[in-house]
């Protein structure tokens, strides 16, 4: 072959090797972008995240921009680092933009959030392959409108009361605030249109005159409240000074301590992890079945005693546990501790349905019964369980009977009731007139 001809096979080799080479490099696959949503924003600032990426050629440039009735707005652009022979440095990158109605002017209405990312391809003259994505972004800052109805409303720490307040259609949370602690509202008749009732308490706990108010938010975050008169009255719980025996902790705390996985080498250690660390599991297994209430009202009147009980504990009562004259471990008794006869029936307080049926811990068989509104009754140390989960029940309908499951150390039963997943008084609940005058009037009033 001539000089000539080597030269030009040593060109075409060369052209077919940079070919070869760079034909990945004209990939048509445009980066992906993950996680790009519709949003609904407030006063309060949200946040976006996303994220893009591009395995292929590499990530080459990004841009975020917003359009509203006030114009467009670029809330993100990034030129990431590479070269068209050797392609992008970075294959994916995380973005989360703090969004803010104020900082941004956006006004009220309907926006669209639009992101385009390009990659080092080769493609469509050198510019690369291009992603682009859009989602709408709705600003909303008016707070939705609520107005409490309900007069001066007396209530006690640890006791219950009821409101009732207009709320508008967009709130999509509403009820009452007892100074840090929520209480959902519900709707009470199907003729209510836009009244609805919250049942709220004063946990044991909260603050010495703890702000109540009604509280309404919309999907946005908005949050609009309103105050009604209320007054809570102070009122002191006991202290009782309970002493351990050997034989309770071998014959009740042992078996307890073995069943839940605790070491039960040290009988007064194996106390401590029942009373404390198992008594807070079982408490939050009961708020995690009270976390959705869809029930209408199902309670009339007051609610029932255990039929020919004793009351051998308060509701509320400080207890310190001692062992040789030493204080081992404490706890609040949230219930009334009813004793009767061995193996008495117990019986549902009110009507509603049974949402928890099973063994719980230091509350031995466990039956909780909600009875709509936000308010559930339980019954714990039941020597056997009647009932099943979702099962109706009504007033007076046998649950099973006493009996000495779970930390108990006699025949009783633990009889609480809960508002909102707070424990309250049952005392309250016990009386037909407190019912009446507290919850009942302000619900036919509204109606």
């Amino acid at each position: 072959m001539t000089s000539r001809a080597w030269l030009l096979v040593l060109v075409l080799a060369a052209i077919g090797a940079a070919v070869f080479v760079m034909l990945p490099r004209w990939e048509g696959n445009p980066p992906e972008i993950v996680g790009l949503t519709d949003v609904t924003l407030g006063r309060v600032p949200g946040e976006l995240e996303l994220s893009i990426e591009d395995p292929e050629a590499g990530l080459r440039s990004v841009e975020l921009r917003v359009m509203s009735a006030a114009g467009s707005k670029t809330l993100v652009t990034r030129v990431f680092p590479g070269s068209l022979y050797a392609g992008g440095e970075v294959h994916r990158e995380r973005i989360a933009l703090a969004l803010d109605t104020e900082a941004l002017s956006l006004p009220d209405g309907q926006a669209t959030l639009t992101i385009v990312v390009r990659d080092w391809s080769l493609r469509n003259g050198f510019d690369g392959n291009r992603g682009e994505e859009s989602a709408t972004l709705v600003v909303d800052t008016e707070p939705p409108k609520v107005t409490a109805l309900s007069g001066l409303t007396y209530v006690k720490r640890g006791g219950s009361a009821a409101v009732v307040y207009r709320v508008a259609p967009d709130a999509t949370r509403h009820g009452v605030r007892v100074a840090d602690t929520f209480f959902q509202g519900h709707e009470f008749t199907k003729a209510a249109g836009d009244l609805r009732v919250a049942i709220f308490g004063v946990p044991v706990d909260a603050p010495a005159d703890p702000a109540v108010r009604v509280v309404a938010a919309d999907a946005a975050g908005n949050e609009r409240s309103a105050t009604f008169p209320v007054r809570v009255f102070e009122q002191e719980f006991e202290t009782r000074r309970l002493p351990l025996s050997k034989s309770f902790l071998e014959q009740r705390v042992r078996p307890l301590a073995e069943a839940n996985g605790f070491d039960s080498g040290d009988l007064v250690q194996a106390f401590r992890d029942v009373n404390e660390t198992l008594r807070e599991r079982n408490e939050s297994r009961i708020r995690e079945l009270l976390g959705d209430d869809p029930l209408g009202q199902r309670f009339q009147g007051a609610f029932g005693q255990m039929r020919g009980s004793k009351v051998t504990s308060r509701f509320a009562e400080h207890r310190r546990y001692v062992f040789d004259d030493r204080e081992v471990s404490n706890a609040v008794h949230y219930g009334f501790d009813l004793a009767s006869t061995a193996g008495a029936p117990v019986t549902a307080a009110n009507a509603g349905v049974v949402v928890l049926a099973e063994d719980l811990g230091i509350y031995g068989n466990c039956v909780v019964v909600d009875h709509g509104l936000g308010v559930r009754s339980l019954y714990g140390h039941l020597r056997e369980i009647d009932v099943e989960t979702g099962q109706e029940i009504a007033k007076g309908g046998r649950l099973g009977r006493s009996g000495m499951t779970g930390l108990a150390g006699g025949d009783h039963l633990h009889f609480a009731i809960l508002v909102g997943g707070v424990y309250v008084d049952p005392l309250e609940w016990w009386d037909a007139r407190w019912v009446r005058s507290h919850v009942e009037v302000r619900l036919q009033g509204a109606d």
